[in-house]
C-alpha cells in the first residue's frame, strides 16, 4: 500500500493550478484540496517530501489561507540533519509562526545547537532565525551564545550575531549591559558589514538605555578613525557607490557620532566633520546622502562657526540642484540653521526666494516658512514686495499662508505706518478673502489712532474698493473707514508729499454702497454697509436722501438682521430724533486692541494637547488634564445659581430695603387676592426640619474602599474611594504603581467623565517612577444625579518605559452606585 501513493504535487505545479483558476471559488477549491493532501501526508512519519509540502504551505500562506497545521512540521524540518530541509524549516518558522505561538518555545534548544554548529551556513541560519522571531524568553536564553558568536573568527557569523544583538536589546532592555561589552570590538572590525551592524547595535542600545551614553563617549575616537579610513581608502568596487566608499556605513557612523558627541565637540570631531564636508563628492546621490547626514550632525552639536558656514554652503548647493528632494531637505535644514546662525543663511536669500517659483507646492511652502524667518528691519520692504508678487500668481491653497506671513512681517518689522497701510491695502486688494479678522481689526486700530493718516487711508481704501469689490476683507475695512472718516474725503482735498486726492462726492460713495449690497457678499458685510450709510447721512447731510433711499431698500429684506437695522436707522433719521442723532453717530473713540486679551477672572487654564481627544470618549463629557487645579474651596454663593436654595428667588444676606411704592401696591393687591385662611405651605420646611429617620438615613454614608481601576504587566492603578462633604461628592485618591524593573518617565493620567459629572483634578505627585515606586493624584467628582446614574470614568495613561512611549485606554465602571 505504501508504494501505491501518488507522487505529491510540486510547488511549481501548484502555482500553475492557482494561476489557471478563473474565479475565486475555483481557487479556494484548489487550495482546499492541496491543503487536505498536505495534511494527510504529514501523518506519515516516513514521508520523505516533507520539505516540499512546507514550501507549498508557504505559498498557501502568502495567498491568505490558514496554515497553522504545518507549524509543528517546521520544527521537524529544523531538527533534520539535511541542509535543504533545515533551510526550508527555518523559512517556514519565520513565515508560518509569530511571537504569540507557543510552538515557538519548542525550537529554542534546536536553535541554540544550530547557532553553535561548526558549519557556518547552519550557524548563520540559526542566528538569522533568532534575530527575526525570538521572543523575550528566547532572547534571555540565547544572549550568552550571541555574545560569544560576536567574537567568532568568521565575519559572516559576527555580522549576524550583531544583528541578533539588536533583537535582544529590543526585547530585553535589561540585558543591554551584556551586549555593550562586545560593541567596541565590533566597531574596530576590519569588515565593513560587521562595523555597520555594530554601529546599529550601539544605536539601539543608546535608544533603549540613554544612560549608557557616557560609557561609550570614550569610543568617539574609534568612530572618527573609522570615518577617516573610509574617506581616504582606495576605491573598492565591493563597497563604493557613485565614487563614495560605503556611503551607508558613513551615514551610520555620522549618526552615531552625533549621539555620542558632547555639547562642545572635540577638535578631533570637528576636523572629521570638516573633512567629510570638503572631501565628499556631491555629484551623486550617495555623496549627497553623506553630506546631508554631516549637516544634520553639525546642527545637532554646538559646532564652530566655520563648520556652520560649511553646512550652509552645502545646503546652498542643494538648493541649486534640480532634484526636488535635495531642495526640500536643504530648506528644511536651513530652517534649523537660521536659528543658530541667521547671517550665514542670509547669504542664500536670493536662492531661497527663487524656490517660491518652484512648481512643487511642498517646496513653496517650505521656502515661504524660511523666507518669513529671514525678514528683518533692513530687508522687510524688499521681501514683502517679492512676496506680494508671488501672492498674485500663487495657488489658492498657498495664498492664506502667504497672507499670514506678510501680516506677521508687517506687525513685527514695519517702521512706517503709512507704508504699513499701503501694503495692507495692496494685500487686501489681492487676497482680502484670505486675511484674518484680527489683521483687519489691527489695521482699523492703526487708522483710528493715527489722525494724520485717516484721510489718506480712507482715500486709499476707497480707490482699492472700486476695483476689488469681491474681496471681503477689503470691503469690511473700507466700509468701516468710510462710515467713521468718510467726511474727511467728501469736503476737501487731501495733499501728501507724493500724491494729492480730490474730494469724493457723497453720492458716489452711496452708489458704491449700493453695488456692495447687490453683490454676492456676506450678510455681515451688508450689516457694515447699513451702519456706515447711516453715519454718512449725518456727516454728509447734502446726500442724506440718497442714503435714506439706500436704507429703505433693505427695510424689506428677507434677512431679519438687515431688515431690523434698516428700519431702526430710518427711524433715527426722522426729525424727532435730531437732538440725539449727532452724538449717536459720531466717530468711535480710539479703541485698545489689547483690551479683550486680558482675562476677566483668573481661571486656571487647561492646555489642550493630545488629551483633546477625550472630549468624545463618553459622548458629552468633561475633560480634565494633568495640570487642572481644583475649584476654590470656599465659593461665593450668588443669586444666579440654580440650587434648591434659590427656588423662591434666592437668599440675600444684605439688609432688606423698603420696597418702592408701586411694588408695595402690587404686593398688597396680590395679598388681597390670595386666600387668608389657608396659608401657603413651607416649600423648604422638609429641607430645614428633616424627620429623625431621614437624618439617620443620611448619616449612613459608605465607608472607604479600594478598587483596581486598571492593571497590566507594567502598571497598576488603584482607586481609593471616599465620600466628600456632601452625599453627591466622591473623592478618589489614585495610586499608580510601577510593576517593571525599568524606570517610567513622563507619566500622565488623563480622565473623562459624562456631562452629569463635575470633575476636578489636583496635580499629580510627580511624573517619574523608579521600579516599584508609585505616583498619587486626587480626583474630586460631584454626581449631579446621585443615585440615578453611576460614576463611570474613562482613563488614558501615557508614559515612557524601556525607551519607547506607551499609551493605554481603560473604562472604570466598577465604582459602586452609593459613591
Amino acid at each position: 500500500m505504501q508504494g501505491s501513493k501518488k507522487e505529491p504535487t510540486r510547488l511549481r505545479d501548484l502555482i500553475k493550478s492557482v494561476r489557471a483558476c478563473k474565479t475565486a471559488a475555483e481557487e479556494r477549491v484548489v487550495i482546499a484540496n492541496e491543503s487536505a493532501e498536505i495534511r494527510e501526508s504529514f501523518r506519515d512519519e516516513a514521508y520523505k517530501c516533507r520539505h516540499r509540502s512546507v514550501a507549498k504551505l508557504l505559498f498557501i500562506q502568502m495567498m491568505g489561507y490558514p496554515t497553522q497545521f504545518g507549524q509543528v512540521e517546521c520544527l521537524k524540518l529544523i531538527a533534520s540533519n539535511n541542509f535543504t530541509e533545515k533551510r526550508v524549516g527555518y523559512l517556514g518558522l519565520a513565515q508560518l509562526l509569530n511571537e504569540q505561538d507557543d510552538v515557538l518555545l519548542m525550537v529554542t534548544n534546536i536553535m541554540q545547537i544550530d547557532m553553535n554548529s561548526p558549519n557556518n551556513q547552519i550557524s548563520g541560519m540559526g542566528i538569522t532565525s533568532m534575530a527575526n522571531v525570538a521572543t523575550a524568553e528566547m532572547c534571555r536564553d540565547l544572549c550568552k551564545d550571541v555574545c560569544k558568536l560576536m567574537n567568532h573568527s568568521n565575519s559572516y557569523i559576527r555580522k549576524k550575531a550583531a544583528l541578533a544583538g539588536v533583537r535582544i536589546a529590543r526585547k530585553c532592555p535589561d540585558m543591554v549591559d551584556d551586549l555593550a561589552n562586545e560593541i567596541p570590538r565590533l566597531i574596530e572590525d576590519r569588515s565593513h558589514v560587521v562595523v555597520m551592524n555594530g554601529v546599529n547595535l550601539l544605536l539601539e542600545v543608546l535608544k533603549v538605555n540613554p544612560g549608557l551614553r557616557s560609557k561609550f563617549m570614550q569610543f568617539t575616537s574609534l568612530i572618527v578613525k573609522a570615518m577617516r579610513n573610509l574617506l581616504h581608502s582606495v576605491h573598492s568596487p565591493e563597497h563604493s557607490i557613485g565614487g563614495v566608499t560605503d556611503p551607508f556605513l558613513q551615514v551610520r557612523l555620522l549618526r552615531l557620532l552625533c549621539k555620542l558627541t558632547n555639547a562642545q565637540p572635540s577638535e578631533e570631531t570637528c576636523d572629521c566633520l570638516a573633512q567629510v564636508s570638503t572631501n565628499t563628492d556631491s555629484g551623486k546621490n550617495a555623496g549627497n546622502a553623506v553630506l546631508y547626514e554631516c549637516v544634520k550632525t553639525i546642527l545637532e552639536v554646538q559646532s564652530t562657526s566655520g563648520l556652520r558656514v560649511l553646512a550652509t554652503n552645502i545646503m546652498g548647493r542643494f538648493l541649486m540642484s534640480r532634484d526636488n528632494n535635495l531642495r526640500y531637505v536643504a530648506l528644511n535644514s536651513l530652517l534649523r540653521l537660521v536659528k543658530i546662525d541667521p547671517l550665514a543663511v542670509q547669504r542664500h536669500k536670493t536662492t531661497i526666494m527663487d524656490c517660491l517659483k518652484d512648481p512643487d507646492l511642498a517646496i513653496k511652502k517650505k521656502a515661504l516658512d524660511l523666507t518669513s524667518v529671514l525678514i528683518n528691519e533692513s530687508n522687510v520692504k524688499q521681501i514683502v514686495k517679492e512676496l506680494i508678487d508671488h501672492l498674485i500668481s500663487s495657488e489658492p491653497e498657498l495664498k492664506e499662508a502667504i497672507v499670514a506671513k506678510l501680516c506677521g512681517a508687517l506687525e513685527e518689522h514695519s517702521s512706517s505706518k503709512q507704508w504699513t497701510i499701503d501694503t495692507l491695502t495692496q494685500i487686501l486688494s489681492i487676497a482680502g478673502s484670505y486675511v484674518d479678522d484680527d489683521v483687519i481689526s489691527s489695521t482699523a486700530h492703526i487708522i483710528s489712532s493715527t489722525a494724520e493718516l485717516q484721510a489718506y487711508s480712507v482715500h486709499k481704501l476707497y480707490r482699492a474698493l472700486k476695483d476689488n469689490i469681491d474681496q471681503q476683507g477689503l470691503v469690511l475695512l473700507s466700509v468701516w473707514c468710510l462710515g467713521e472718516y468718510g467726511d474727511l474725503i467728501t469736503k476737501s482735498r487731501v495733499v501728501f508729499p507724493d500724491i494729492t486726492y480730490n474730494p469724493v462726492p457723497a453720492n458716489e460713495i452711496c452708489s458704491m454702497f449700493e453695488k456692495i449690497l447687490i453683490s454676492p457678499c456676506s450678510d455681515f458685510c451688508k450689516e457694515y454697509v447699513l451702519t456706515s450709510a447711516a453715519k454718512l447721512s449725518v456727516k454728509a447731510s447734502e446726500s442724506k436722501e440718497s442714503f435714506k433711499r439706500l436704507l429703505s431698500l433693505q427695510a424689506a429684506s428677507l434677512n431679519l438682521e438687515l431688515q431690523q437695522r434698516a428700519c431702526e436707522y430710518l427711524a433715527l433719521l426722522e426729525t424727532s430724533w435730531d437732538h440725539i442723532r449727532g452724538p449717536l453717530f459720531e466717530r468711535m473713540p480710539v479703541f485698545n486692541k489689547y483690551a479683550n486679551d486680558a482675562p476677566a477672572t483668573e481661571t486656571p487654564k487647561v492646555e489642550k494637547t493630545e488629551e483633546v481627544w477625550l472630549m468624545d470618549l463618553l459622548g458629552d463629557s468633561g475633560v480634565s488634564g494633568p495640570l487642572m487645579q481644583a475649584p476654590p474651596s470656599n465659593p461665593v454663593l450668588t443669586n444666579q445659581g440654580s440650587s434648591s436654595l434659590n427656588l423662591l428667588g434666592g437668599l440675600d444676606f444684605t439688609p432688606v430695603q423698603p420696597a418702592p411704592v408701586y411694588q408695595q401696591n402690587l404686593i398688597e393687591k396680590s395679598q388681597s387676592l390670595s386666600p387668608t385662611k389657608t396659608p401657603l405651605p413651607d416649600l423648604l420646611s422638609d429641607f430645614y426640619n428633616p424627620e429623625p429617620e431621614f437624618q439617620d438615613f443620611q448619616s449612613a454614608t459608605p465607608t472607604q474602599m479600594a478598587i483596581i481601576a486598571y492593571e497590566d504587566t507594567e502598571i497598576c492603578i488603584t482607586f481609593n474611594l471616599n465620600k466628600g462633604d456632601t452625599p453627591a461628592e466622591t473623592i478618589i485618591n489614585t495610586v499608580s504603581k510601577s510593576k517593571i524593573s525599568a524606570e517610567i518617565r513622563d507619566f500622565k493620567l488623563f480622565s473623562a467623565v459624562q456631562k452629569h459629572l463635575i470633575m476636578s483634578i489636583l496635580p499629580a505627585s510627580g511624573s517619574y517612577m523608579a521600579p516599584g515606586e508609585s505616583i498619587t493624584q486626587q480626583i474630586k467628582i460631584v454626581n449631579t444625579v446621585q443615585g440615578v446614574k453611576p460614576i463611570v470614568i474613562r482613563l488614558k495613561i501615557d508614559y515612557i518605559a524601556f525607551g519607547s512611549p506607551r499609551s493605554r485606554i481603560a473604562t472604570v465602571d466598577s465604582i459602586p452606585n452609593d459613591y
